[in-house]
């Protein structure tokens, strides 16, 4: 196969800081950074240098695994990404800005546009694993008779059935991080503009709906109904088919594109919360957050259809009240109809915010109850489990008959009292002796503002649900975005050696406070350790140990006071740079084994899928932890699912395993939690010399 074509189409390796910033702003991503000046080196790792380049200009690159039988559906919904593809021992780059089943479109390193097969592209990554398999594909191909026509396409089925097993790791996906403006993530997925597809199409539909009831009208009242009439008639029937089909597939596209962004938004927020944020909050608690954003997604989705549609016919009927008997008397009823809806739905809003508030508040209580069952049965008496549960149930059910009461009075009264206030506006035609197609328009008026009045009810209800639940987790929603790094990552611990004066980590004068408490959990705090430095740290409960460790790991900022890692400070590296310089295994009740296999729980602060170094490295530290008889036993070995939903271990052996994950991290810095309380003084030791041997600087927390 020629490559030629493709190798001009392609960027080299020393230009891939210009193929990054330019295929950014090509697909409308904006980087707001300067980014690299110039490309990786030859021995530096693509990922690290990607994602660092990335996250300097407020982007995301993220590396993804595929089998080589799902390169092409890869290839097609990928873009914008750059893809690597390899010309004997040359890497070359593609900056893909547009994907396709067939075609895909690449930016060329003259900023131009280039158009390649999907297939072709497809083959030439698979190139490096195919290669060995070629010749013996050949030969069968010969030796079948198959003709030159059809032997590209047999040679590449034939690799695909031999190779489909193997992966590549050669694609990088460059995203908008989740903290960009919601608005500008919205328009970036074309939201907006499909919002307004979807509102002109209902509104075609509707007033195709109002000309064809006028069309027919019109011929029956004036005894005009001839078949020119009737075609007419079915005709703007008929048009209304193409735009209903057309609202409801925008109506799925835009609940599905926008369901996305909301959980993308609510993960990646939740994730990056403070844990002095959320320390304060019981498991029922956030559970009950949990429950919020999914009644965000749901209800603000089918209530905001509703109440957008219901307001556009409500809107559309208005002229033809206009043009009816009633004229300006019927529209003086619509602020009286507007004010009893205003009404209505306020007592309706709440009566919802004390039912939610009571709700949350029996999720918590039993949530609290069913973690603690245990020790409840062993440490209560039995005739004190239930105490207090009827009289909240009591006060519950009081708080939903009236919210269900609201909701029935604004569902059933609100649209019949339009209908009323129509109807009575109507009064002076009919006392004057009014009829005909005045008054007939006039009727049609008031059915089609009943029937939007219906729907915005409904929708309006759903609407509710999402207000209170916004309540709840807004301040998870507003994520802001993490500080612009202005400086480099710090170099290699060997580079570092060359100055010996400048210490690894460096506190002076630290203070911090938690949240509602008065007393500072460090206050004065000052230390140096330098590199390959061991040290122990010793203290009474409550003197602040885990806090200084906390302030170590950046998990809790301080609020005054001077610290640097290699010479940094946090605004500086970032908290992605940060986390890889400095690595912990916190205390027990705050660390935890995930219900997914042993080797993703090891591996979680590494990347996924692993590297084939990862999982050596992995091998190696669990021998040492004397964790193998663990594997052995497992069915499964480290694939073996762990955690509440699979294989339960032992208190000792999860501390080991968080010994492991954090080793694993190869940080330079560790610090460890009392992380070696629950094990017996052998496998203490073992443990000990594990932890020596493979961390770089180390800092232990114990009590006395």
């Amino acid at each position: 196969m020629n490559t030629d074509w493709l190798h001009s189409l392609c960027w080299p390796r020393d230009q891939l800081h210009l193929a990054l910033v330019s295929l950014a702003r090509h697909s409308g991503l904006g980087p707001a950074g300067a980014g690299a000046t110039q490309g990786p080196g030859a021995q530096a790792d693509l990922n690290s240098w990607l994602a660092d380049t990335a996250a300097t200009l407020d982007l995301q690159a993220q590396c993804v695994s595929s089998r080589l039988d799902q390169l092409e559906p890869l290839l097609a919904g990928a873009a914008p990404a750059l893809v690597r593809l390899r010309f004997g021992n040359e890497e070359r780059f593609l900056a893909l800005c547009r994907g396709g089943r067939h075609r895909l479109q690449v930016l060329c390193p003259d900023l131009t546009i280039g158009r390649l097969a999907t297939a072709r592209v497809a083959a030439q990554l698979a190139e490096s694993l195919a290669a060995p398999q070629r010749k013996s594909v050949e030969q069968l191909l010969d030796d079948a008779g198959v003709s030159r026509r059809r032997r590209w396409r047999a040679a590449r089925t034939l690799l695909q059935q031999r190779l489909g097993g193997e992966t590549l790791d050669d694609c990088w996906l460059l995203r908008a991080p989740a903290h960009r403006p919601f608005r500008q993530q919205l328009r970036r997925h074309g939201l907006y503009r499909r919002g307004a597809a979807l509102l002109s199409c209902h509104t075609l539909q509707v007033s195709l709906f109002l000309a064809s009831w006028w069309v027919i009208g019109r011929a029956l009242l004036s005894g005009h109904g001839d078949s020119g009439w009737l075609a007419a008639w079915v005709l703007l029937l008929v048009s209304q088919v193409p735009l209903a089909l057309l609202a409801t597939r925008l109506q799925g596209d835009i609940a599905i594109d926008l369901g996305a962004l909301l959980k993308t938004r609510l993960l990646a927020s939740a994730l990056r919360m403070a844990p002095g944020k959320v320390r304060h909050l019981g498991s029922g608690q956030v559970l009950s957050r949990v429950f919020d954003a999914e009644h965000i997604e749901a209800d603000t989705l089918h209530g905001g259809f509703l109440l957008l549609l219901g307001a556009v016919e409500l809107a559309l009927a208005v002229p033809v009240l206009l043009l009816g008997a009633g004229g300006t008397l019927q529209l003086l009823a619509l602020p009286l109809f507007l004010l009893l809806a205003f009404v209505l739905g306020r007592r309706q809003y709440h009566r919802r915010r004390q039912w939610t508030a009571r709700r949350l508040a029996l999720t918590h209580d039993l949530i609290e109850k069913m973690t603690g069952h245990r020790t409840r049965l062993a440490q209560q008496a039995p005739t004190q489990w239930h105490r207090g549960e009827d009289r909240e149930l009591g006060n519950y059910l009081r708080d939903s008959t009236a919210m269900d009461t609201a909701m029935a009075q604004l569902v059933a009264l609100l649209p019949r009292a339009w209908l009323l206030l129509g109807i009575a506006g109507l009064a002076p035609a009919f006392v004057a002796g009014g009829g005909g197609a005045s008054t007939a328009i006039a009727l049609g008026g008031v059915l089609l503002g009943y029937r939007a009045a219906v729907k915005a009810v409904y929708g309006y209800t759903s609407a509710v649900n999402a207000l209170v639940a916004w309540e709840k987790v807004r301040q998870v929603f507003a994520l802001a975005p993490p500080p612009a790094r202005a400086a480099p990552l710090p170099a290699t611990r060997g580079n570092c050696k060359e100055n010996p004066q400048q210490p690894l980590c460096y506190l002076r004068d630290l203070h911090l406070h938690y949240p509602g408490k008065q007393r500072p959990a460090l206050a004065g705090c000052s230390l140096v350790i330098r590199h390959g430095e061991h040290l122990l740290l010793r203290g009474a409960s409550g003197s602040g140990k885990s806090t200084l460790a906390n302030a170590l790991t950046g998990t809790q900022p301080p609020d005054d006071g001077l610290l640097l890692v290699q010479g940094y400070d946090r605004a500086s590296l970032g908290a992605d740079g940060w986390h890889r310089l400095v690595a912990s295994a916190p205390q027990f009740h705050e660390n935890h084994v995930l219900a997914e296999t042993f080797l993703f729980n090891l591996l979680l602060g590494d990347r996924w899928p692993p590297s084939h170094d990862s999982l050596r490295r992995a091998h190696t530290i669990c021998h040492q932890l004397g964790l193998t008889p663990l594997l052995e036993k497992m069915p499964a070995g480290m694939l073996q699912t762990v955690g509440e939903m699979g294989w339960q271990l032992s208190h000792g052996e999860r501390s080991r395993l968080f010994i492991a994950r954090a080793l694993l991290q190869n940080s330079e810095l560790l610090v460890l939690d009392e992380s070696f309380g629950a094990l017996d003084p052998r496998t203490l030791r073992q443990s000990l010399d594990c932890v020596k041997q493979h961390a770089k600087t180390l800092l232990v927390i114990a009590h006395p």
